[in-house]
């Protein structure tokens, strides 16, 4: 119960504390914004960890790149796998995420100011401009996360990935680094009721895929091999 109280109010004032990055942002270009709101979550995706008690192990950080411009793909277990991949990028990083998370108070305006790309999956021309942001965002030298679940699977499941989800990286050439989170529901989601269990967890980072050298042939078929080469990371 501690735990819970202590990370309810850590993020209270990390909602409130995020108030004037979020009105500085408005008044920024775009990669300044990012910037600044990479600034602002990167030191307290960590703490959010150390607050709850948990212990997050990471696994293949050398096979994250000296650049940006990177699409991280991987499964989708709980909110905090948000944080949990911020708190090891050196760069600004944002999320491709559902329209429907974007609108959350609070949190919606930290994930704009980020440069989060919102997608309505249904909403077939909307998503296909969401793709193609995500892919002016990796050519402006953001690096992005997507979860090609499209939901949170709040277990150790991973379902289907979602046709297209690599798209915007085959689009612009971007590299692919795909990651595998395991156990990260344990903190939160997979407790009965609003509570924060202290958990270990881990983050499998697995080398990177040169989207760039390959053939077309060769971009089609890895959007189908997307969900094995992350099942297979350890």
């Amino acid at each position: 119960m501690f735990e819970t109280i202590r990370t309810a109010a850590f993020m209270a004032k990390a909602f409130l504390d995020a108030r004037g990055p979020i009105r500085k942002g408005k008044t920024l270009p775009p990669e300044e914004k990012w910037r600044l709101g990479y600034e602002f979550v990167h030191g307290r995706s960590a703490e959010i960890f150390k607050t709850a008690g948990c212990r997050v192990i990471y696994h293949g950080l050398e096979n994250i790149p000296e650049r940006t411009g990177i699409l991280f793909v991987g499964n989708h277990q709980s909110y905090l796998d948000i944080p949990a991949i911020l708190a090891v990028m050196e760069d600004p990083t944002a999320f491709v995420s559902k329209s429907s998370v974007g609108r959350k108070p609070f949190l919606g305006p930290i994930l704009e100011m980020i440069g989060c790309v919102s997608i309505e999956r249904e909403d077939l021309r909307q998503a296909l401009t969401a793709i193609k942001e995500t892919g002016q965002r990796l050519q402006d030298g953001l690096n992005m996360v997507i979860f090609p679940e499209g939901t949170r699977s709040q277990g150790p499941e991973v379902a289907e990935f979602k046709k297209g989800s690599i798209k915007a990286a085959t689009m612009v050439g971007a590299p692919i680094v795909p990651f595998r989170l395991e156990n990260m529901y344990a903190i939160f989601e997979g407790n009965r009721g609003i509570k924060v269990k202290p958990s270990e967890v881990h983050v499998y980072f697995g080398p990177v895929i040169d989207v760039a050298a390959m053939s077309r042939q060769e971009q089609k078929e890895l959007g189908g091999q997307m969900r094995d080469i992350v099942l297979a990371l350890h």
